[in-house]
């Protein structure tokens, strides 16, 4: 289906959209799911509950109804791998070779972005809503230890939630001083905290809270979870367990240090509403230097508990590269059933998986590449370099072995049935391999486990909090350390004239979006340190229509999500609490 019939269904929004998002907490529940009565006493019915947040992550249609699914294939509404896609086309590195099958092209060409907002702001608020029902039927003064645990396990889905929406929905400053100008009256606004205390009538007036409360909020949920689950053990790596919750926590104190390390009137904010008698629980800290401490010490916790890097092998296994879990994944989602998702169209594999023939790219030509500036930037020895089509190596009628393609040489036939390696255009992705390397049969290819934290991102907290901490030999070293072990068949040296630029964050990131190309986590790092997005240069191989760069030390103003104005019609509160709208800013 191409972008301008898509369009057309856009038109149906306002009829479809008749609900409430922060507003709806008292909504029935599924006739498939436990009642509060039904659950208390019931520990069974408890644990069902606790396992629809594990289905949840992986869910369609949350904010459209089934019978609008079928037609417009729910195309920006496929559950938590949805919007880790989606934050992904809004960054620098993850062009597109056709515009017109590029489902998410709003938001990766900066144009109507009011129009989008609704399904991941009421996806989020969902899964908090399916959080707040499990802590609404228990007392946590009186239970025991295995509820306790399912008390810890929600509180995380709701904290993962609300960290997410934060960095999503507050504003952050642009390089645009007329739509900052717009946005005084929502500077360090996130979004509305709904918990399993409020009441319908409060939802309905319901305003923004500052950041200092939310981080508040946040901290109590994750701080509780770790005393709930220090010692529960998981049956498998997608369900949460405390390396998950220490992982989280890492994330958590490595975005308040970089907040607050960038803009110390926060921090004084932030110490001044230590002691409000609300939902949150104290951060305990004085300094950004406190947070960077913990961020570092808290990814420490992960990495010894046993996780290692996803190794060469693994990564360029033809069969289950990045789409079966291993010794480095901490927290994945996972595809076991066709039923899981309506269309192969909306899922990870379908629309970047380069090798499938049922897959977006080989129907569409829709490719999903890295973009030329950050190839360029791997050095030579660095095994990574072979996950992208090189420009000498594509449309070579012969496989490279380096590449271990599931596809063929080029014949007739593999011509025919798309099977040849010669189809991938130059920087074409071989990271997520189909499932079970299936290239022919999309009900098996689509199949796959999805990574949500992987160890090394902990390794790379690590190496950002070395640098602000200790200095740049300190954090040269570290970086040094974790390439050269684990990336690198020859050396890696650091050295100030790395292509990325002269300082050595950039390095830094430069080498994490190589790491974790298309899995979604690099939105945070560009929006908390204001990095610079760039996709005009000579040579880019982004398309025409989405051209278009941000100023070093701003937030690119499409990174700042708009808050849907369906939710303004059910929360009153949330007048004058609007984010301006980007899209007129977004084009240089």
């Amino acid at each position: 289906m191409k972008n301008r019939t898509l369009y057309k269904y856009i038109c149906l929004w306002p009829m479809i959209a008749t609900l409430s998002l922060t507003a709806c907490i008292e909504e029935e529940l599924p006739s498939d799911m436990a009642t509060a009565g039904q659950i208390e006493g019931s520990s069974n019915s408890l644990d069902k509950l606790v396992k629809g947040l594990n289905s949840k992550m992986i869910s369609e249609s949350n904010y459209y109804n089934s019978s609008y699914a079928g037609t417009w294939y729910a195309t920006q509404d496929w559950g938590y791998p949805c919007y880790m896609y989606i934050r992904e086309t809004m960054l620098d590195g993850f062009p597109t070779t056709d515009a017109s099958w590029n489902y998410q092209l709003y938001y990766e060409s900066g144009s109507n972005l009011t129009g989008y907002t609704g399904c991941p702001y009421f996806y989020y608020y969902s899964l908090i809503d399916n959080a707040n029902r499990i802590l609404k039927t228990q007392d946590e003064d009186n239970m025991s230890e295995s509820v306790t645990q399912n008390m810890g396990i929600a509180r995380v889905y709701r904290a993962l939630s609300y960290m997410d929406l934060s960095m999503m929905f507050e504003f952050y400053p642009t390089e645009k001083e007329e739509l900052n100008a717009k946005a005084k009256d929502v500077w360090g606004l996130t979004v509305p905290i709904v918990t399993e205390n409020t009441t319908l009538e409060e939802g309905k007036n319901n305003p923004r809270v500052p950041f200092y409360t939310m981080y508040r909020f946040i901290y109590n949920d994750l701080s509780r979870a770790e005393e709930a689950l220090h010692s529960y053990v998981r049956s498998e790596r997608n369900e949460v367990n405390i390396d998950v919750v220490n992982a989280l926590l890492s994330r958590f104190w490595l975005t308040l240090a970089t907040r607050f390390r960038k803009f110390p009137d926060d921090l004084t904010a932030q110490l001044s509403h230590e002691g409000d008698a609300d939902r949150g629980r104290a951060l305990g800290i004085t300094t950004a230097e406190e947070c960077y401490q913990k961020a570092a010490a808290y990814a420490d916790k992960v990495i010894n508990a046993g996780y290692t890097p996803v190794t060469k092998e693994q990564w360029k296994d033809a069969k289950t590269g990045f789409n079966t879990a291993n010794q480095a994944w901490v927290w994945d989602m996972r595809v076991t059933s066709q039923e899981q998702y309506s269309s192969f169209w909306c899922s990870i594999m379908g629309l970047t998986t380069s090798e499938a023939t049922w897959a977006m790219p080989a129907y569409g030509d829709a490719y999903r590449c890295i973009s030329n500036r950050y190839y360029n930037m791997i050095q030579a020895g660095d095994w990574r370099r072979d996950t992208w089509i090189a420009p000498e190596d594509a449309g070579s009628a012969t496989v490279p072995a380096r590449y271990n393609s599931l596809l063929k040489d080029e014949s007739a036939t593999t011509k025919a049935d798309r099977t040849c390696f010669s189809r991938l255009p130059a920087y074409a992705n071989l990271k997520f391999r189909p499932g079970s390397g299936s290239i022919d049969d999309e009900l098996t290819g689509m199949l796959c486990d999805i990574p949500l934290i992987r160890v090394e991102e902990m390794h790379f907290i690590k190496i950002e909090c070395a640098y602000y901490l200790n200095g740049l030999a300190a954090g040269c070293s570290a970086l040094e350390s974790f390439l050269n072990t684990y990336r690198f068949d020859s050396g890696y040296t650091y050295t100030s004239e790395a292509n990325y630029g002269s300082a050595f964050i950039y390095e830094m990131i430069a080498q994490k979006y190589i790491e974790f190309w298309g899995e979604g986590i690099m939105y945070n790092d560009f929006k908390r340190l204001r990095l610079a997005i760039t996709r005009m240069y000579e040579g880019s191989n982004y398309l025409d229509t989405y051209k278009m760069d941000s100023q070093d030390g701003y937030c690119a103003p499409w990174l700042n999500f708009y808050l849907p104005d369906t939710e303004r019609s059910f929360n009153r509160a949330l007048d004058g609490q609007m984010n301006p709208d980007p899209t007129p800013y977004c084009k240089n």
